[in-house]
């Protein structure tokens, strides 16, 4: 048994390659209402796409986004328990994955024999 890196709970499962944090939803939110607060995009503020430089971006904020990257960047093999690799999957889904994008890649898979 080992222990969660991000709960320190008892596991099981086997170590993966993981971010040194989860996805924190409170962090997303402030995202959110920051890029709502400065008539931003979501993509603007964050992600591949933005740029801090076209942006008018305080030092407080830049400063929390600097380390929340680090959090969830930076990967490493680590041992992760089941109810936080859950969490964070449907954190990822809710603020990384746009069902909607047209760009999203869809498989069918008609026969498996």
């Amino acid at each position: 048994m080992a222990n969660c890196a991000w709960c320190h709970k008892k596991t099981d499962l086997p170590a993966v390659f993981a971010a040194e944090g989860p996805i924190l939803e409170w962090m997303e939110k402030r995202i959110d209402k920051y890029c709502d607060d400065n008539n931003l995009t979501r993509s603007e503020l964050w992600g591949g796409e933005s740029d801090w430089n076209v942006i008018k971006l305080d030092e407080k904020m830049e400063a929390e986004l600097l380390a929340y990257d680090e959090l969830v960047a930076s990967v490493s093999k680590k041992h992760i328990c089941k109810e936080c690799l859950i969490e964070d999957d449907i954190m990822y889904k809710k603020y990384y994955i746009d069902l909607d994008d047209d760009e999203d890649i869809t498989l069918t898979i008609d026969d498996l024999k």
